[in-house]
């Protein structure tokens, strides 16, 4: 029974914050590294700009969209590197440029009304398919399905066992943590007065030699809930975490959209709506997104980003919950209309409602060289065989980068435990363990996960750009992939498993890892070639 409530206890979150603090050092990210000069496998990045300064390469101003949560245009460390819409008049409330959007100063937030309120917290897609199909499909056998909805009604059942799966085991896990909390409190009381201490310490609580079976089964339970780490405070926070997910993601009810927005999100054509408030509550990803490719190098503060001559242009569309696929596929219209040649998307789900909006915008990107980068996942899963979207068709791909998360060292971690992984679905791993980046209001913090991975990639892509600017999104996404160092033969752990093991080379078309270095090296001779 403790060994089954330890596995319960110790949940883990991916993308979550290690430390959130004020920096005054140009601190630079262990994934800058060279393999070859420290003990990281990282990217090579000073190697990569000692090369170019070689040769002699200029810097040209590259515009990387990121489409996240929004993004903190007022850190120390990122406002430098803003894109400014060079069409608008900032503030004064007229639609300078004609685009439809009023006051799009660096970027557009389509999840936030006309009136200035925005969105904060949705429900997955999951749960958004359960509930609009409730209706059609509830009660009914598979006999009593047209054959043209066949398919639709067993993702419906899918989803519906999915969600409700959910929403059970997060109403079991509120109340064993409700539990776990009556039951230290309760402890505490039972020694608190035999002890003579209100504020008992593990070794008090080792030294008491109990009096009776109540105070022995008290020292029992504090000694093994401090042995796991969980104390009344945590079982507090675990709670909230829980509820929090219900409160929203998980919500059969709730659906801030209409009131908020007011659109038809099955509408592509009805396109102008939202706010400019890219700075809006829940910042904090695209933040960090951000930073990882952009943040000023050299300023005696902070963290480094990965590129020095870069705008980063801000899009909305990640609320706390699914993204929409409407809103996904206007930000990336609007990207590529407003000039970015690289667009980062660290955000993913289980299902899509309509994967030929997306998809279409996808094209809209092809036919303007842009190229996309996009985060495997976070899930431990094969997304050969589990969907994850976005996901391009199979000719879309020249354009796009799926990407997953390798770890600090060439080891059995180099494989990120969360990560997603795919022979023919995720292209190439970049570091995403650990990762340093900025965060809302002048701080920063360390963070796992494959939306660190993603920007990364964006990052050396802008690298590349702006010192090759001849280079196409194909040519791009080709010295990427080809240039990046293989670890075929690398046995690692498999992803969600801390015991099953496997050759890295199995989890990505490249078995590789990026490097900037390598990169530019095979930029520099793919143009010689010319």
């Amino acid at each position: 029974m403790m060994k089954i409530l330890a596995l319960l206890f110790t949940f883990t979150l991916v993308h979550i914050s290690l430390m959130a603090q004020s920096q005054q050092s140009d601190s630079i990210p262990w994934h800058h590294n060279s393999s070859k000069d420290s003990d990281w496998q990282g990217i090579s990045l000073n190697r990569a700009l000692q090369y170019v300064e070689k040769k002699n390469r200029i810097a040209n101003i590259v515009i990387v969209a990121v489409i996240d949560s929004g993004l903190d245009t007022a850190h120390e460390d990122i406002r430098d590197r803003l894109w400014h819409n060079p069409g608008e008049i900032p503030y004064n409330n007229i639609d300078d440029d004609g685009n439809g959007y009023i006051d799009d100063i660096y970027g557009w937030n389509f999840i936030g009304g006309s009136d200035g309120r925005n969105i904060e917290g949705e429900t997955l897609e999951s749960v958004r398919f359960y509930r609009e199909n409730k209706k059609a499909y509830a009660g009914k056998s598979s006999s009593e399905i047209p054959k043209e909805k066949k398919e639709e009604y067993k993702l419906w059942l899918k989803a519906k066992k999915e969600v409700l799966a959910k929403i059970k085991s997060y109403n079991e896990m509120i109340e064993i943590y409700n539990n776990w909390y009556n039951a230290i409190n309760n402890a505490q009381n039972i020694l608190s007065e035999p002890i003579g201490s209100d504020s008992l310490s593990i070794e008090d609580i080792k030294k008491y030699s109990p009096q009776n079976k109540d105070e022995n089964a008290a020292r029992n339970l504090l000694i093994y809930t401090d042995s796991i780490g969980l104390s009344k405070d945590r079982a507090v926070k675990v709670k909230a975490h829980f509820e929090r997910e219900l409160e929203k993601k998980y919500n059969l009810n709730y659906n801030p959209r209409p009131d908020i927005i007011g659109d038809d999100t099955d509408d592509m054509n009805d396109s102008i709506y939202g706010n400019n408030d890219i700075s809006a509550k829940g910042l904090s990803h695209g933040t960090g997104v951000s930073g990882i490719i952009g943040a000023i190098r050299n300023n005696g503060i902070g963290t480094q980003g990965i590129v020095d001559s870069v705008q980063i242009m801000a899009i909305r569309v990640v609320p706390g919950g699914d993204e929409r696929d409407k809103d996904v596929a206007l930000a990336i219209r609007y990207a590529v209309n407003n000039g970015a040649k690289i667009i980062n998307c660290s955000f993913g789900k289980d299902y899509s409602k309509h994967p030929e909006f997306v998809l279409d915008a996808i094209d809209y990107a092809i036919a303007h060289d842009v190229l996309i980068i996009h985060a495997a996942g976070n899930s431990a899963e094969n997304n050969d065989k589990v969907k994850h979207y976005p996901t391009p068709k199979e000719s879309q791909r020249t354009h796009w980068i799926d990407v997953g998360a390798s770890g600090q060292k060439d080891d059995l971690n180099l494989a990120a435990d969360f990560t997603n992984y795919g022979r023919k679905t995720v292209d190439v791993f970049a570091p995403g363990v650990n990762i340093y980046s900025i965060s809302p209001k002048n701080k920063y913090h360390s963070t796992s996960g494959t939306s660190d991975s993603a920007p990364v990639v964006a990052g050396i892509a802008a690298f590349l750009k702006s010192y090759y600017p001849e280079l196409s999104a194909t040519q791009l996404r080709q010295i990427i992939i080809e240039s990046a160092i293989v670890f075929k033969k690398t046995k690692v752990k498999m992803p969600g498993s801390s015991k099953k093991t496997t050759k890295f080379g199995k989890l990505s078309t490249s078995g590789g890892v990026v490097n900037v270095y390598t990169a530019v090296i095979l930029a520099e001779k793919l143009l010689e070639e010319k």
